[in-house]
């Protein structure tokens, strides 16, 4: 298998070299040395939570790899693959933030649960335009053949 990291041809290739990065940050700063104090994000204990992100970033590469030749356009994938590393490299600092407050962020509390809440919904959207793009090329495909 030949993988060359050109993300201007194959931009997924960014989702794998965010993981490294996240995975990497995670073994420099570890997450057993936060207090995580019984934290819990969608009825999931909140270091669970942060750990499925590379995951997830993994397993959507590996789903690149797989649906390419099935996708539309390669500007739909640009905009998931943007949307989906700028929003977890967005969510986890944020995270971060709210676990461990200081005085200037203990004053906008609510503000950072909004943020979150809105950097969701656009990953949200970003995954839909996967499922967009590859649902459309696959019934254009067939209509072509």
């Amino acid at each position: 298998m030949n993988i060359s990291l050109n993300f201007k041809e194959n931009p997924f290739h960014l989702l794998l070299f965010t993981t490294i990065i996240l995975l990497l940050t995670f073994a420099i700063k570890p997450l057993s040395n936060m207090n995580f104090q019984d934290m819990q994000m969608l009825g999931r204990p909140l270091e669970n939570m942060i750990w499925a992100l590379p995951f997830f970033l993994i397993f959507s590469w590996l789903l690149y790899l797989a649906s390419r030749n099935f996708l539309y356009s390669i500007t739909y994938t640009r905009i998931h693959v943007i949307t989906t590393v700028i929003t977890i490299l967005l969510i986890l600092p944020i995270l971060y933030i709210g676990i461990h407050p200081s005085t200037f962020s203990n004053e906008r509390h609510e503000s950072i649960g909004v943020l979150i809440q809105i950097l969701t919904w656009i990953f949200v959207l970003g995954q839909l335009t996967y499922l967009f793009n590859l649902g459309l090329g696959i019934l254009l495909k067939r209509k072509l053949k």
